[in-house]
Order: C-alpha cells, then sequence, then structure tokens
C-alpha cells in the first residue's frame, strides 16, 4: 500500500475561530459557572463553599468582526498622525521578555507593570517568540499615559487594550477574523526495516506533529515487540487557515492495525478555550497519556512561569518558586494526587493557602485562593476539589500559584510533572466526546470515499492511479452565522 494524502473539506466560519468552540461553550460556561460537575460536592467543609453570586469568570470578551479587525489598524494610523499621540513597535528580541522590550521604546517601570499586568491572563507571556511586535501608541506629553496597544500574534487575532476614555483604565478585548478549516488524511504502511518515525515522515506528516502521533500510538503499542512490516496507520489533521496563511495544525484522528498489535483508535477531544481535558482519548474515553499528577486547574494558562522573572508588583527581579494559571475566581482547585493536608491557613503574601504532602515525601502547594475547602491533617484523593481560584495575598489578579517540592524539600519546576486532567472522561465530556467521534468517524468515511474515487477515474494523464500524488480539489461547505453545539449530530448524519 503506497502512502497517500487526500484533502476533503475547508470548511468556514463567520463568527467561530475554531470548529470545536462553538460546540462547547455550553458546557464550558458550565464549567466555568460551577454547574453540572459531579466533583463539586467534594469539598470537605461545605460551610466553605461558595454561593452562586460569588462566582464570577473574569473573562475577556471576544469579537469576531473582520470590519472590527481593520478598523483597529485604522485608529492606531489616525492617532500616530495627531501631534499629540506618537505609536511605537515593542519588539521582542532573543532571549528578552516583553519587559525589556517595553523598555527599549522608553516606557518607565510603573507604565511597563500596567501593560504587562493587563495582558498576562489572556497571553502566555513566557511564549512570546523572537520577533512578536506591540503597538503602544501613548501621549507626547505624558509618556506613561497609554491610549492603546495593538498585538497581532497571526493574521486573524488581535489583543487590544484600550480605554472609553481619558479617565478609565486600559481594557483588554479580543478581536478575531473568519478562519477556515482543512482535513487531510495520511496513510501509510511500515516497510521493511522502516521506523516509526521514517514512516511518518515518508507519508508527509508534518515533522511538528510527527512527536504528537508517536506518543498517541506508543501509549497503545509496544513498537519494539510487537510492531510488523505491513502494519498500517491513518492520521487525519485538522489545519486552520486564515486566506491562504497557515495558523494552526491539530492530529484530530490516528489509527493503527498489526497482526500483532491489534487495532487500535484515537480521536482528540475538544472541550474548549485552554481546557486541561483537551487531549487524545480512545472511544471510550481513556486518555492516552501514561499517569500523571492531576492538573491543579481545567483552564490551562500560564500567566506567570517558573524561575527568575519581573515581579508583577515590585517590579524587581525575583525568583518565582512555582507557576502561575490564570483562572476565573471560584473556579476549582484539585489537589494533584492523593495526600495528607500539611497547611491550611493564610498570610499577607499567599493569602488564603493550602499544602499537600504526598505518598513519596513531595508536598504540592496551592496559594491565593478564594477559598479554603480543606483543613489541616485531612487526607485527600488526587482530583479533589481543596479549594478555589482567588485573588488573595499579594495578587494582581485571579490566579493559582502551584508550587512543588521535591522530598528532599527543594522546589522544583511544576511543568517538569508529567499532569493530565483526568485518566477517563465521564458523564458530559464522555457524552461530548461520543458526538466529537461520530463527526471524526464521518470525515474518515469521507475521505476514504474520495480516495477510492480518485483511485477509479484518476485525476492525472498516466493510466496507472498512483495515489501517492493524488491531491484533490477541495470541496467547500458554507457554515451559517447561527452554528450551535448540534453541529457535530448534524455533520455526522450527513
Amino acid at each position: 500500500m503506497s502512502n497517500f494524502r487526500v484533502i476533503l473539506t475547508r470548511i468556514r466560519f463567520s463568527d467561530v475561530s475554531s470548529l470545536f468552540s462553538m460546540a462547547f461553550v455550553a458546557v464550558f460556561l458550565t464549567i466555568l459557572s460551577g454547574c453540572g460537575d459531579s466533583r463539586e460536592s467534594e469539598l470537605q467543609n461545605p460551610s466553605e463553599d461558595i454561593s452562586e453570586n460569588e462566582m464570577h469568570s473574569d473573562t475577556t470578551p471576544e469579537l469576531t468582526d473582520s470590519i472590527a479587525f481593520e478598523e483597529e489598524f485604522r485608529k492606531v494610523r489616525d492617532l500616530s498622525s495627531n501631534p499629540a499621540f506618537r505609536t511605537d513597535t515593542a519588539t521582542i528580541q532573543p532571549n528578552q521578555g516583553l519587559f525589556q522590550a517595553f523598555m527599549d521604546i522608553g516606557l518607565d517601570n510603573n507604565t511597563n507593570l500596567q501593560l504587562i499586568n493587563a495582558l498576562r491572563f489572556d497571553i502566555e507571556l513566557e511564549n512570546l517568540r523572537a520577533g512578536a511586535e506591540f503597538l503602544v501608541t501613548r501621549s507626547v506629553k505624558d509618556s506613561s499615559y497609554v491610549e492603546r496597544l495593538l498585538y497581532k500574534p497571526h493574521p486573524a487575532l488581535i489583543y487590544r487594550l484600550k480605554r472609553k476614555d481619558s479617565e478609565s483604565p486600559l481594557k483588554l478585548d479580543i478581536i478575531r477574523k473568519p478562519t477556515t478549516f482543512e482535513y487531510s488524511l495520511y496513510s501509510d504502511t511500515l516497510a521493511p526495516g522502516s521506523s516509526l518515525d521514517q514512516t511518518l515522515l515518508g507519508a508527509k506528516i508534518p515533522p511538528n506533529l510527527t512527536q504528537t502521533v508517536n506518543g498517541i500510538l506508543l501509549c497503545k503499542i509496544s513498537f519494539r515487540t510487537d510492531a510488523r512490516a505491513g502494519d498500517q496507520f491513518r492520521v487525519i489533521m485538522r489545519d486552520e487557515y486564515y486566506g491562504d496563511t497557515l495558523i494552526d495544525s491539530r492530529v484530530v484522528y490516528t489509527s493503527y492495525s498489526g497482526v500483532r498489535t491489534g487495532f487500535h483508535e484515537a480521536f482528540r477531544y475538544d472541550d474548549g478555550p485552554k481546557s486541561t481535558y483537551t487531549a487524545h482519548y480512545t472511544s471510550d474515553g481513556e486518555a492516552l497519556i501514561h499517569s500523571g499528577l492531576r492538573y491543579p486547574v481545567d483552564r490551562l494558562h500560564i500567566s506567570s512561569g517558573y524561575g527568575y522573572r519581573i515581579h508583577p508588583i515590585t517590579g524587581r527581579r525575583a525568583f518565582h518558586a512555582g507557576v502561575d494559571y490564570a483562572s476565573p475566581t471560584g473556579s476549582p482547585v484539585y489537589s494533584v494526587a492523593q495526600g495528607k493536608v500539611v497547611v491550611s491557613g493564610y498570610d499577607k503574601y499567599s493569602g488564603n493557602k493550602i499544602a499537600v504532602r504526598h505518598g513519596d515525601g513531595s508536598t504540592s502547594y496551592y496559594l491565593h485562593l478564594s477559598r479554603r475547602g480543606v483543613n489541616n491533617g485531612a487526607f485527600v484523593r488526587g482530583g479533589q476539589v481543596i479549594g478555589r481560584v482567588g485573588s488573595t495575598g499579594r495578587s494582581t489578579g485571579p490566579h493559582l500559584h502551584f508550587g512543588f517540592k521535591t522530598p528532599a524539600g527543594k522546589w522544583m519546576n511544576p511543568l517538569q510533572k508529567r499532569m493530565i486532567a483526568t485518566p477517563k472522561l465521564e458523564g458530559e465530556r464522555l457524552a461530548q466526546l461520543e458526538t466529537q467521534i461520530q463527526y471524526l468517524r464521518a470525515q474518515l468515511s469521507d475521505l476514504l470515499s474520495q480516495w477510492d474515487y480518485e483511485r477509479e477515474f484518476g485525476t492525472t494523464n498516466t493510466p496507472e492511479f498512483d495515489p501517492a500524488e493524488v491531491e484533490r480539489e477541495i470541496i467547500k461547505i458554507e457554515a451559517k452565522s447561527d452554528f450551535n453545539q448540534n453541529v457535530y449530530a448534524n455533520n455526522a448524519g450527513q
């Protein structure tokens, strides 16, 4: 069987930027509001639970509007032509952070901190790459007065800081342009003497995603003992485009079939923006990742990493002995593993804090909580709700500071620990996975049907069909703007 690639669909959305985001917005909002999750009842001290009116989202509004998108740059141009304002471009240099980039354009320390603190809960500043540009428009007379800031990480996305009027503070908005999605099927057969990596690359799977496919398959297959020449695999890729510009690529389906290995499938489950549950699972909801600690939160957004940083309050360079996860106030905080609570208290720097000693002698720390749900001496399970995200103590906004000490009592980078949201999906999430699987199976069926069609009728002038040379004309499907969460069920039945 020769390797082949078939492109089937390009789907356009006029008011969403991800195929899965609208389908699960209701579920995701339910999670954020503390409803519909059986783990909510796991707080050990009911008197410390949170009422509905104390729970709020702290989320940033998003707009999907091409007109608004272009309008932002027009406004910047207009302000730049106004002699009362100037616009500078802060560019991230190699081995440099955003703080230094802002300093390079002449922003003072207080203004610098103000901008960074306004951005860090929605943009993972630790992951900014060299070359990233921030347009900063400010007053000529008072350089500390910033009127507007724009950051465009790719052609279809803008982060905007602006003021409602001269007296109001800067507020962050997110503006998106409509994007399209293209599904591609890759398939190949292991040849004698070939490795999985070689075969994946030979099937023209992009190198940056080969590792993803490798990791998925290795969770179920021992290639050293069971892989054989003639084994077959299939991979479906989902590419997101703005025009002809590739924005993002994801592996959404993988299967492997062999005499010794048997047949295995993996499906990418999308639980919403930055959800820790978004991962690859089997059809019955088993996570395709080796065992690990449970993520302490449901939303995976790192607002400050481990190591030296510019402190967001003092403005001084200081060591940060943990990782900050930005999350809405009141969001559940989970114990990453079973253990005994050795700290449950409060101080003016950490705010409400909890520490859990685990069986191997290591200790996990949870700071700045709005509520503590366990007391000293309590025994907790991995994945148990022990508190709620907050901004108590010395803090600039709602987040969880998560720290980890080794059995020897030394701080370590928590990101070096393997973490998962759950070993197996249950309840509503399992039902949503099953709906997504129906959609992906329909995509696979259509892709295979198209390949069969091309093999029968051909697309070249050569009499013998060569699937390795086939790239089918794209079929466009227009999506209505009122696309709702029944998208998977509707598409799966087509």
